[in-house]
């Protein structure tokens, strides 16, 4: 289907379709959270917001099927690596339960590589709940390897 689908940047009336993917990015939950759930209606927030401060160092793109249903997004941004050097990065993905496994994700993954590529920068980056094992599945069907590890120990 990827050969089908047209990635184009994100507009302010995208947001509802983009706030409604947020369960999704939260569906595995957290080891510090109890309720990730919770973080809901700050991540619609970002996202927005994101959509609305699309510049030079950062974009939303949004995957459309032939007959225009939008199907999901990713949202990018530049961002500094351990080193200071930039970088391109992930910030969110998110593709809609009755796309997946029809290619949505990798063609935006793709769009995001490309996006990186044209701005020059040698690399891009993502974060992944530790939870999520078809996401980790997913990225490293795509070559992503983990370059450091966030270890997190609730102290109450």
């Amino acid at each position: 289907m990827n050969d089908r689908l047209l990635i184009r940047p994100a507009r302010e009336r995208d947001c509802q379709f983009i706030a409604g993917l947020v369960p999704s990015l939260l569906e595995f939950g957290s080891p510090t959270w109890d309720d990730a759930g919770a973080l809901a209606p700050g991540f619609r927030e970002v996202l927005a917001d994101a959509v609305r401060a699309q510049g030079p160092g950062s974009t939303v793109l949004v995957a459309e099927g032939p007959d225009g249903t939008r199907l999901g997004f990713i949202s990018l941004r530049e961002g500094e690596d351990v080193v200071g050097a930039t970088r391109g990065h992930v910030a969110d993905l998110a593709v809609a339960a009755e796309a997946r496994r029809m290619g949505v994700g990798t063609a935006l993954m793709k769009a995001g590589e490309a996006w990186a590529r044209e701005r020059g920068l040698p690399a891009i980056s993502l974060d992944v709940w530790s939870t999520n094992g078809r996401a980790l599945t997913f990225y490293r069907h795509l070559g992503y390897r983990a370059e450091s590890l966030c270890l997190v120990r609730r102290v109450n």
